[in-house]
């Protein structure tokens, strides 16, 4: 099946057809921005690169780049308390995906595995992520299985309180055309931020040198979620038209187009 590149148009009806309504308590349950998740009433709201595996990434990135401590093992707890607990910790694995490749097989972290430096991450975090979620898929953590070949024809940056499904159908003159997405909730990750910054701080995973404050981290946190992000989109959406979504609370939305990856 070929990639179907999506319109104004096409994501007018892509959004119109695929929003739906979030469980407020559950909007701080991440997936991937993958466009492969089927639609399914309990996806996870919270669309974000890698998804929790991308969080701690993010973490550990925000240290190297802004030149703060970081305790890994601390940070990790951190994220996992905001999440909800071990069992609320959530990743995907490829099916086409070399087993022996990389932990977790999420595209996001296997860029992040080919090139550490472009997303401010050393071998040594790398190895972290892959030992601790190892652990972490023994605890019981929630790992989503995605088949099939990326088809997504369009990055959509979602901003409200509704999320967007990753696939749907559009009809054409040939008939209908089935479509995918990556998706990126913003709303719900700034929100995220917000409660982990202030975590990361109270259990002492942050070390700042120069009286630093949450405010600051949570920028850093908000700066380096967009870097991975963009970075990981130019290597898996080279191309693709970005647009972004704003919902208002009612479910009426408008969208922008915003150039391409």
């Amino acid at each position: 099946m070929n990639r179907s590149i999506l319109s104004l148009t096409d994501v007018q009806k892509f959004v119109t057809d695929n929003q739906y309504e979030v469980n407020r308590k559950e909007k701080f349950f991440s997936r991937c921005i993958d466009g492969r998740y089927k639609n399914d009433n309990d996806l996870a709201p919270q669309a974000f690169p890698g998804g929790d595996l991308g969080e701690l990434a993010m973490i550990l990135a925000a240290g190297n780049s802004y030149g703060f401590s970081v305790d890994p093992q601390k940070a990790l707890s951190a994220l996992i308390k905001v999440v909800g607990g071990v069992k609320e910790f959530r990743f995907h694995t490829d099916h086409h995906a070399d087993e022996k490749a990389i932990a977790g097989g999420c595209g996001h972290f296997k860029q992040i595995n080919l090139d550490p430096k472009a997303f401010h991450l050393e071998e040594k975090d790398v190895d972290f992520m892959k030992k601790e979620l190892a652990k972490i898929k023994k605890q019981g953590g929630q790992e989503i299985v995605l088949e099939g070949d990326h088809l997504e024809g369009a990055v959509l940056l979602v901003n409200g309180n509704w999320g967007v499904f990753n696939q749907g159908n559009l009809d054409t003159e040939m008939g209908q055309r089935f479509a995918e997405a990556f998706v990126y909730q913003q709303t719900f990750t700034n929100e995220k931020h917000r409660i982990l910054a202030k975590e990361l701080i109270k259990s002492k995973a942050i070390g700042f040198s120069h009286g630093e404050d949450e405010e600051y981290l949570y920028e850093a946190l908000s700066d380096i979620s967009e870097q991975h992000l963009m970075e990981t989109a130019k290597r898996l959406a080279k191309g693709l038209p970005i647009y972004g979504i704003v919902f208002a609370d009612n479910g009426s939305f408008q969208i922008k187009e915003q150039g391409n990856v």
